[in-house]
């Protein structure tokens, strides 16, 4: 039985009126009947209000309230660290979800033979739904790591969250990624995953928090962790959909940085340098110059480029978003 297997976790923070339309779609899922947590980190909005009015509407629902706000990485972590059931799908509060098609991930989770579910992210529109392994997705050059590592997307196996996971989930925050030693053991030992047939799960508003050099640097550092090189540099190359593209954002990274945050490229680059290896690192040197472009230069492009004092915009993109 749905209830009996899965635990729902909606994490939020300040984000009221997004709170009251995910759970209103959740109400009317095949989902309403599971345990539902709303885990909130310490919002000083009208969360509190949302979260009674819903009480009535679910038969087991839950509140969780911060006594202070820590911060939307570990709130992540703290929503797997509660979860009893034998699966666990941890959603944010700003996200679209779908579930007009989803009777294959209820089969998925009743019969109870997957450690992983994908339930729907940016980076896996070409992906074949049904079962399949970690191993075939990284085989066939999809971009894995991006996919699971966006946090509504994945539904675990509860018992994969033990205990040394969860320290270096702690450990990674500063690196964006809590949720990244998890999917790191998932595709070492091979896991088994449901890809589901349809997206339940569209990404909503994104808000970068940080400049994308810095999310990039990040990036590299998980990458880093990685004891085999070849998987190392595939994981590199995933910062981006295609070698071309890695290149453009790799450059308009740098650009934006200098403009940005000119005291920090120059350990950036440096660190990059360490990290990088091979076709990378040459890569790297190649681009490095363009954090020598005078940031009056690229002020005066940016405002040529895109009529806009405040923002440059040269192509790249950091896949990280603000949490609650």
């Amino acid at each position: 039985m749905l209830a009996d297997d899965l635990e729902i976790t909606l994490i939020t923070y300040n984000r009221a009126d997004a709170l009251a339309r995910a759970l209103e779609q959740l109400a009317a899922s095949p989902f309403a009947d599971c345990r539902i947590t709303v885990l909130d980190n310490c919002s000083t909005d009208h969360t509190p209000e949302v979260c009674t009015i819903f009480a009535e509407r679910f038969e087991d629902l839950h509140v969780m309230r911060h006594v202070r706000n820590i911060g939307a990485e570990a709130n992540y972590l703290r929503a797997l660290e509660t979860m009893t059931r034998p699966y666990g799908w941890v959603l944010c509060d700003d996200d679209d979800l779908d579930f007009s098609h989803c009777d294959d991930v209820i089969a998925a989770i009743e019969q109870g033979e997957v450690d992983v579910l994908s339930v729907g992210a940016p980076g896996r529109e070409e992906w074949a739904g049904g079962r399949t392994t970690m191993g075939r997705l990284r085989d066939a050059d999809f971009r894995v790591y991006s996919v699971f590592v966006f946090m509504p997307n994945t539904i675990y196996r509860t018992a994969a969250i033990d205990p040394a996971a969860l320290l270096d989930g702690y450990r990674n925050i500063e690196n964006l990624y809590p949720m990244f030693p998890f999917v790191r053991r998932l595709v070492e030992r091979d896991a088994p995953v449901h890809v589901s047939l349809r997206m339940l799960v569209h990404r909503g508003g994104i808000t970068v928090p940080v400049t994308p050099m810095y999310w990039f640097v990040r990036w590299v550092r998980c990458a880093s962790t990685i004891p085999e090189q070849q998987d190392r540099r595939y994981l590199v190359w995933s910062a981006a959909p295609g070698r071309i593209a890695w290149l453009r954002t790799l450059a308009a990274s740098i650009l934006q940085e200098k403009l940005y945050r000119p005291q920090a490229v120059g350990g950036e680059l440096w660190e990059l340098l360490r990290l990088l290896r091979g076709g990378q690192r040459l890569a790297l040197i190649a681009l490095a110059p363009l954090a020598l472009v005078p940031t009056p230069a690229l002020a005066v492009a940016k405002r040529r480029l895109t009529g806009q004092e405040d923002v440059l915009t040269f192509g790249a993109a950091a896949p990280h978003e603000e949490r609650p």
